[in-house]
């Protein structure tokens, strides 16, 4: 039983293996302190310092847990992303610790019943368990809240305001609502004196204040209370509140529901029928109440309250359960105490499903390290989204690569100079002038989905959907330019000149031009054209390596023959839809769109102009045989009808008009053309 917290927190870290911004101050400095030691000047903090200092202690402590394990994995060449899962699942762990020393206090006072129930209110709910692998200045501090709690409970009022005092001047001095609230019910119970309050305080206090200042002056180089600074931030400036607002009683129609689930209904209960657990409840529900003052809000500020409230919702199943004998409407609550479990674990899975599409910069990275995998001396460029969702230091794994999270970067063509690679916010209507800037030196190679809104569905199983939509594009810079690639190919017409006249002798001359009537083969790649030109200058460009040289010729006739008649997916007609593809893939999936359009058609039995696939079945040395790839392309510029058709499926979301999860995106196409030939058969009547 002791482990099940700790191994439901592992289990929501192997599903989010990244974190987020707010986490990055305490993850980058585990990193540091861990892998450059005591190369002080290289840490993070002083490149990127945040909003406002924080403490190098929480840090620091995990830190030295977690050091055999890194050293372990430099012996054994192992990179350092999992060291990165190592310093997480170590904060679950303390964490871990002082939650089963709070259980071992609420099975001493309340029974053995309501520690089974708290054990599995706990890790059926989605919050608690999330934030335990989470680096947040919160989650440093919640450990020593829960010990604090505990010896609380246990009349141990020593290590109660120590632990106290710990988590308020080094941590978050918000606590002192809290403790302060736990510290004036003791007092007013008489159970210790103010004589003796300030007897402990005053020189644990004094103590704690030195360690921190001592500690973080020597990290930040410059004399400072981390803690202090915040406070004064927070609470006196009220900045906090640049980075939003919420109404006064958010905490309770919003977070407390949210984290508690359906325990929360549990809580009223345990605080009517155990008076015991009343005025530790109360305090936290209080702490609530005015800490809901300030107008920046957000769950994990209160999540001390949590267990504490569980503790209540606890002490109400038990209660309930023990009672489930007596009659039918007794043993009908018994049963939805436990069937609010299932609900729990349900909004947990649901949770936890949204969760995983929140770090788009992290998966983005990782996806990079696996595509590059192998390549040298990669320059890679990291946008202020990607390294605010997922992205570390911990994620550098690769010694010859450079990694720049550098905010001043413009997109000028002096600032491309420096990159292989970029991981760059996808197109919107705020940055549409960079990308069209960057499609000129750069190939994307994927994008990232993350997390867009949540949608009903009505013929599925599960009624909700997780909807997304691309978030950070993965760019390498092309290899060759186009004007390099026109030249080579004009060098090859001119020095390939005996191959034209082998070619002209055909019978089938006639019906090819002569090179000097063609165009000029770089101007033609230079010019802006619309996506259906991008495919018929495709064609054309490989009809003018046929006139040059015949082996080229059949080289080129194989690729364009395998390009369309690949399998289709809706990766690429939502990405030609939304115009997020370069000229290059656009063409290449309108040229599928025609090949399923003409393949269509024929299975149905209808004849198309100049129809290519009839016209490459002749023999080589047959007339026409040899033209046949010509006529194609004339084929395509002439087939209106194919190209309105190909124009009006490029924009058009299929989501809308089929059912992807049950239907192929080939199936589906094949729907819209007959659904398009029936409206404009209407129309003609």
């Amino acid at each position: 039983m002791d482990l099940l917290v700790f191994l439901t927190a592992a289990a929501h870290l192997v599903y989010t293996p990244f974190t987020k911004v707010e986490e990055s101050f305490n993850l980058q400095a585990m990193h540091d302190i861990l892998y450059l030691r005591n190369n002080f000047t290289q840490y993070d903090h002083h490149d990127y310092p945040g909003v406002v200092p924080r403490t190098f202690i929480g840090p620091l402590v995990v830190s030295m847990i977690s050091a055999p394990f890194v050293l372990l994995f430099e012996t054994l060449s192992i990179n350092k992303f999992w060291a990165q899962y190592v310093v997480r699942l170590v904060l679950a762990g303390v964490i871990s610790v002082a939650w089963c020393n709070l259980r071992q206090a609420v099975t001493k006072i309340y029974g053995v019943e309501v520690r089974l129930w708290f054990t599995a209110i706990t890790i059926s709910q989605f919050h608690f368990m999330f934030y335990m692998t989470r680096p947040l200045p919160n989650i440093f501090a919640l450990p020593i809240v829960l010990f604090a709690i505990a010896y609380w409970l246990r009349d141990q009022h020593k290590p109660f305001i120590i632990c106290s005092g710990i988590s308020i001047l080094v941590f978050r001095s918000e606590l002192a609502l809290f403790l302060g609230l736990l510290l004036l019910v003791s007092l007013l119970q008489r159970k210790f004196s103010i004589d003796g309050l300030l007897k402990i305080a005053l020189p644990a206090g004094v103590c704690i204040l030195a360690a921190t200042v001592l500690v973080d002056s020597f990290f930040w180089r410059r004399l400072l209370w981390p803690e202090g600074e915040v406070l004064w931030y927070n609470t006196v400036l009220n900045k906090s509140s640049n980075w939003g607002t919420s109404p006064f009683l958010w905490y309770f129609y919003s977070a407390l529901p949210r984290a508690m689930g359906s325990s929360l209904v549990l809580v009223p209960i345990g605080l009517t029928l155990e008076p015991r657990i009343r005025p530790l409840a109360l305090s936290a529900l209080l702490f609530v109440l005015m800490y809901s003052i300030l107008p920046h809000k957000e769950l994990r500020f209160i999540i001390y309250v949590f267990p504490v409230l569980n503790i209540a919702a606890a002490c109400g199943c038990q209660r309930i359960w023990m009672n489930s004998a007596k009659s039918n409407w007794h043993s009908f609550l018994a049963l939805a105490c436990g069937a609010h479990l299932l609900l729990n674990v349900v909004m947990t899975i649901f949770l936890l499903v949204i969760s995983g599409t929140n770090y788009p910069g992290g998966a983005a990275l990782s996806r990079l390290h696996r595509l590059e995998n192998g390549s040298p001396n990669v320059s890679v460029h990291i946008s202020n989204l990607a390294a605010q969702s997922g992205v570390s230091r911990f994620m550098e794994i690769n010694d010859e690569w450079t990694y720049s999270k550098d905010e001043s970067m413009n997109y000028t063509q002096a600032d491309l100079e420096l990159y292989t690679h970029l991981l760059v916010e996808a197109k919107n209507k705020q940055n549409t002038e960079i990308w069209a800037s960057l499609q000129n030196d750069f190939d994307t190679l994927e994008f990232v989905d993350c997390f867009n809104s949540i949608g009903i569905q009505y013929n599925s199983l599960l009624p909700v959907r997780v909807k997304t939509k691309p978030c950070i594009g993965i760019l390498k810079k092309k290899a060759q330019p186009l004007k390099e690639k026109s030249k080579i190919k004009e060098k090859k017409i001119k020095t390939k000149a005996p191959a034209v006249e082998k070619v002209t002798a055909l019978p089938t001359v006639e019906h090819i031009p002569k090179i000097k009537e063609e165009p000029k083969i770089k101007p033609t790649l230079q010019a802006d054209l619309d996506d259906d030109d991008g495919i018929v200058a495709t064609v054309e460009e490989m009809s003018l390596e046929l006139e040059t040289n015949i082996e080229p010729e059949a080289e080129a006739e194989a690729e364009a023959v395998e390009t369309p008649t690949k399998e289709i997916n809706f990766h690429e007609l939502r990405t030609l839809a939304l115009g997020q593809s370069t000229k290059k893939s656009r063409a290449a999936t309108k040229l599928k769109i025609r090949k399923i359009i003409e393949q269509h058609y024929r299975a149905k039995g209808k004849q198309i102009e100049n129809d290519s696939a009839e016209q490459t079945q002749k023999t080589p040395g047959s007339p026409g045989g040899r033209p046949g790839l010509r006529q194609s392309v004339k084929s395509i510029i002439k087939q209106e009808k194919i190209k309105e058709m190909i124009e009006q499926i490029a924009t058009m979301d299929l989501t809308r008009i089929c059912d992807l999860e049950k239907t192929s995106t080939k199936d589906c196409l094949k729907q819209v053309i007959d659904k398009i030939d029936d409206s404009e058969g209407l129309k003609t009547k």
